[in-house]
């Protein structure tokens, strides 16, 4: 990370599993389930690792899939 704790291009998210990262927007990032499914916006300048894995495992948990069918 760098100053002010937004995420780098290098670091890897733990995310559950087929949740991606859409960094394919400069500017706004796409966390997206498996299916494509949208789950959060989040800006490409001031996300943080924890907050876009932090809803990532919220929407997995509220969906309730389970991590090992």
């Amino acid at each position: 990370m760098h100053a002010g704790g937004a995420l780098t291009d290098r670091e890897e998210l733990r995310l559950p599993p087929g949740y991606r990262l859409d960094r394919s927007d400069p500017d706004v990032w796409t966390l997206r389930r498996a299916e494509g499914w949208v789950v959060a916006y989040f800006s490409a300048r001031g996300a943080t690792k924890e907050a876009i894995e932090e809803a990532a495992w919220e929407d997995h948990e509220d969906n309730g899939e389970e991590e090992y069918p």
